[in-house]
């Protein structure tokens, strides 16, 4: 009887890393970044690195099992340019994520979201119909006010996110609880 069958987990072949390609993993990630008080560093927080280092052993360690460690570029470092590139995308990443959570405990209740698809009914009558929240903009107002947040809606033109109508208030809008799905 096969496993799928009964329901058994299936168990993949290969085996778990080795001590050898752990350290020299570690070591190789080591000198990528190198220590911040080095004058050569790229200045990577240790965070950063350790959000990386799981991919960093994977890929090592694929690497070293499938025979691609060879001859070819043996001694010759990564240079810096692409090294910087790989990190300053991911910590570029990291404070994006960082700001829209911080954005949205900001938001006042019943806001609403990028990408979600709203009716706008406002004095543009010529407009009104169906398009995508594309944009957001939050205005404060006097202390002890909650400030008013305005969306900027268009359609995926190409792939792309075109604002039709801007600055809409959230009273001109009837949202769905439908959502932009990305592929």
């Amino acid at each position: 009887m096969n496993e799928t069958q009964t329901g058994a987990a299936a168990k993949l072949p290969g085996e778990p890393y080795s001590d050898l390609e752990l350290d020299q993993s570690a070591h190789a990630l080591q000198e990528l970044a190198r220590s911040e008080r080095d004058p050569e560093a790229l200045r990577v927080p240790a965070r950063y690195l350790e959000t990386v280092r799981p991919f960093f052993r994977l890929g090592w360690a694929t690497a070293v099992r499938t025979g691609h460690t060879g001859p070819a570029l043996a001694g010759v470092p990564v240079d810096g340019e692409t090294v910087n590139i790989a990190f300053v995308t991911l910590m570029a990443e990291t404070v994006a994520d960082r700001l829209a959570l911080e954005t949205a405990r900001r938001l006042p209740t019943g806001s609403l979201a990028l990408w979600q698809k709203v009716t706008y009914h406002g004095s543009l009558t010529l407009a009104h119909g169906d398009y995508w929240v594309v944009g957001m903009h939050i205005h404060s107002h006097d202390l002890g006010q909650e400030p008013e947040v305005r969306y900027d809606l268009g359609r995926e033109i190409d792939s792309t996110a075109v604002p039709l109508i801007k600055t809409v208030r959230r009273q001109s809008l009837t949202p769905h609880e439908e959502f932009h799905r990305y592929s």
